[in-house]
């Protein structure tokens, strides 16, 4: 992001509301840019908006690689159909001021920390889709090539992403372990604190749980300042998360089943720069091009099945680490999607 974009907009027309958050903002001695109801995404890395003003032909206030919010005055009536709405957006929680003021100054600060990273982020369209080993093997060829990289598990139904890397022995921090809530998470000392794998900074949950919206905010914010790539191991039901990604790589086999979860997901999270990976095998003959247009999703990757995978994760063989393997390969091909790797 530019250094000249704005940090906070908000989209609102009600004085209570522009007040209650300029006060917040302030505090981390921040403007706030004010939009009109309805305008469509601003240029800003946070972007906050007025639920009780919001109405379906509102534009979604999100775009790629910037947080958003919403906001309303803790006396609002909670049974409002824009309530309801912003679980569908896949926002999270709405915060309500001026109760969870300091939750809204931690993303505004978190927000104003210089990112260095490109964000990536990945989600299966179903389980078992392979979206983790591919979030690992993109980190792996990402740091091979050159890449300051951390790979953080949002994927709190999962086993943690520490298990599938075979780094569950190994000291360093857990989401469960971070506590700091001020915005303020330096972020040389996170990733010296975190277990690395292969050279890749991993961040993981555990049995203990993963990231408050909080919490894996400025986690997220202080890798990203460190680092060249951010990878993000996303949950399906989450959507919050994508927010922050330059990028969301949505991974799906080659079947109709597949295909038709990965158009559902897709409608789910609108707003965002969404593409598709499609893995082998194609057990009824779809070709990948035929899924990405069912989907409605531009096909970044399409990539052969790596019969060897599950065998070798049993073994203790990490993904990615089949240098000749179709993931190898397929993970190559996303960062060279990216311009982040040359041929």
């Amino acid at each position: 992001m530019s250094q000249d974009e704005p940090i906070v907009a908000l989209r609102s027309a009600r004085t209570d509301v522009i007040d209650a958050v300029r006060e917040v903002v302030a505090l981390a001695d921040r403007p706030v840019v004010v939009h009109p109801p309805g305008a469509g995404p601003a240029p800003a890395r946070l972007l906050v908006d007025s639920l009780e003003e919001r109405t379906p032909e509102d534009p979604l206030w999100v775009r790629p690689g910037s947080r958003s919010v919403a906001v309303r005055m803790q006396d609002a009536d909670v049974s409002s159909p824009a309530l309801r709405r912003t679980h569908a957006s896949g926002e999270g929680r709405p915060l309500q001021l001026p109760a969870d003021a300091q939750e809204l100054l931690t993303l505004v600060r978190t927000a104003a920390r210089e990112r260095r990273a490109k964000v990536i982020g990945v989600v299966g369209a179903r389980g078992g889709a392979g979206a983790s080993c591919l979030a690992a093997a993109l980190a792996r060829t990402a740091v091979d090539r050159g890449l300051g990289t951390a790979l953080a598990d949002l994927d709190t139904c999962g086993a943690g992403v520490d298990l599938l890397l075979g780094i569950e022995h190994s000291g360093g921090l857990r989401w469960a372990d971070l506590s700091t809530g001020d915005g303020s998470l330096p972020h040389d000392q996170l990733a010296a604190a975190l277990p690395s794998w292969g050279g890749v900074r991993v961040l993981s949950a555990d049995w203990r749980g993963g990231p408050d919206t909080s919490q894996g905010s400025e986690a997220l914010d202080a890798l990203a300042a460190g680092h060249d790539l951010l990878v993000l191991d996303l949950p399906r039901a989450q959507a919050v998360w994508a927010g922050m990604c330059d990028v969301v790589y949505v991974v799906t086999t080659c079947d109709v089943m597949s295909g038709a979860a990965a158009r559902m997901l897709a409608a789910g999270w609108q707003g965002g720069d969404l593409r598709l990976v499609v893995r082998g095998p194609a057990p009824g003959g779809l070709t990948a091009a035929e899924v990405a247009q069912a989907c409605g999703l531009t096909l970044a990757v399409s990539m052969r099945e790596e019969r060897s995978l599950a065998a070798a994760l049993e073994r203790g063989v990490a993904p990615g680490e089949n240098r000749r393997g179709p993931l190898r390969r397929g993970a190559l091909a996303a960062l060279r999607d990216l311009d982040l790797v040359d041929e």
